[in-house]
């Protein structure tokens, strides 16, 4: 509890004049460096949280939750059908699918790619795919038609009706011997997925031609794309599929989900997180010290006065209440503007990132490099009161050694040698 004549005293100490006052310049890059590291340590939270976020929105806008794959690469439609007529399974969508890679070759160059057979129906059930076309339509079951990424365009200089071909793996016996499988397409779509990696890679061909390009027949698939209702319940459709698995005795079938597909890179990014949390959050603890030694150098200066005060009555314990209350008033001052520029910044974030690209003519976020066409930011707010109270906790923490330093001054011998 802070009394009247503590807080008199405190104001007296932290407002005095420039020539005498604590607010030296110690004390400015003491306050500067917290209010910096805070904005820092938020900004950078805060663009990995949406660098995260927008990345799974991809990969599962892209992808199924889960996938059902076979060991000797074949499923059959009768198991399709099976799954999709189970009572337990009403709020889950299965997509029976062919994926495989390929070469996509254009007049002017050619490009591996990863293809993806699906009809067309199941194809605009996906995350609203349908918006995602930015050119053309969506493919016809029963054309030789396929809709290419728009970065995969852009590379083989080709638009809309504009004929390609594509190779697979798979060859043809002839007697001048194996000869790759080729189809010649119609583009009939292009589409923008927002993550350079599958608009640069991807493409979406009929179910029919993706069978007749792997050598399947009418029945049979080489993986079944599962999306759930609920995705923050994936373990348990995880536990319910693996259940069916077992009591249908399909033991040539395995289940994997979009995060074990991916489990090294979200890995590295939790990785990457933590250790950039801990880098900046050094930022903090240095100014915090600088605090430190601003109050061992104030209690030096006022050496006199705390003498004068003590000899007057002026307990130890509030001594050490007024360095701390102006050690901590330092750390809130700064971690307040910290937190205020810090969501600032990642509100107009796509504006600030614009401007300096627009004034330093080059370009900060490259999609080759990050995957994603735009810096995303999320401001988690209960991570930002985390920030906001570890700065403060610190720089207490910091004010407590000048502090009890200034209680054991010795008033009658200060007095003498001044």
């Amino acid at each position: 509890m802070i009394t009247n004549y503590e807080y008199l005293l405190f104001k007296r100490f932290f407002l005095s004049k420039k020539n005498e006052g604590y607010i030296s310049i110690i004390s400015w890059f003491s306050l500067i460096g917290i209010m910096l590291g805070v904005a820092v340590l938020i900004i950078v939270m805060s663009v990995m949280n949406g660098f995260r976020d927008e990345l799974v929105k991809r990969i599962i806008g892209a992808n199924g939750h889960l996938n059902i794959y076979s060991i000797n690469k074949i499923i059959s439609k009768k198991d399709l059908i099976s799954l999709k007529s189970y009572k337990l399974f009403e709020d889950i969508k299965f997509n029976g699918i062919i994926e495989t890679q390929g070469l996509i070759i254009s007049n002017n160059s050619s490009k591996g790619i990863f293809i993806r057979g699906i009809n067309s129906n199941d194809l605009l059930s996906i995350s609203k795919f349908k918006d995602k076309i930015i050119r053309g339509k969506i493919y016809q079951n029963d054309k030789n038609q396929i809709i290419i990424g728009e970065n995969l365009a852009k590379t083989l200089s080709v638009n809309v009706d504009d004929n390609i071909k594509i190779a697979v793996p798979k060859s043809d016996m002839t007697i001048f011997g194996n000869i790759p499988r080729f189809k010649t397409m119609k583009i009939s779509g292009i589409f923008k997925l927002g993550m350079y990696e599958y608009d640069s890679n991807l493409v979406y061909t009929p179910l029919d031609i993706s069978r007749s390009l792997t050598l399947l027949n009418d029945e049979e698939f080489n993986n079944i794309e599962i999306f759930v209702e609920y995705p923050d319940k994936l373990l348990l459709y995880l536990n319910k599929l693996k259940k069916f698995i077992d009591e249908k005795n399909l033991d040539k079938y395995y289940l994997i989900s979009w995060k074990d597909r991916n489990k090294a890179f979200l890995d590295a990014l939790n990785i990457e997180r933590n250790v950039m949390f801990l880098i900046l959050i050094l930022i903090i603890l240095i100014a915090s010290l600088n605090i430190v030694s601003g109050l061992i150098i104030f209690v030096k200066d006022k050496n006199m006065d705390i003498g004068i005060l003590r000899t007057i009555g002026l307990s130890k314990i509030s001594l050490v209440k007024i360095f701390l209350l102006i050690g901590s008033t330092i750390g809130l001052i700064g971690t307040t503007f910290g937190i205020l520029i810090g969501l600032i910044f990642c509100i107009n974030i796509e504006s600030i990132q614009f401007f300096l690209e627009s004034f330093l003519s080059l370009e900060l976020f490259s999609p080759e490099i990050y995957y994603l066409s735009k810096l995303p930011a999320k401001i988690d707010y209960l991570e930002v009161f985390y920030i906001g109270l570890l700065s403060i906790l610190l720089t207490f923490i910091s004010t407590i050694y000048p502090a009890i330093k200034s209680s054991k001054i010795d008033p009658i011998k200060t007095i003498r040698n001044e």
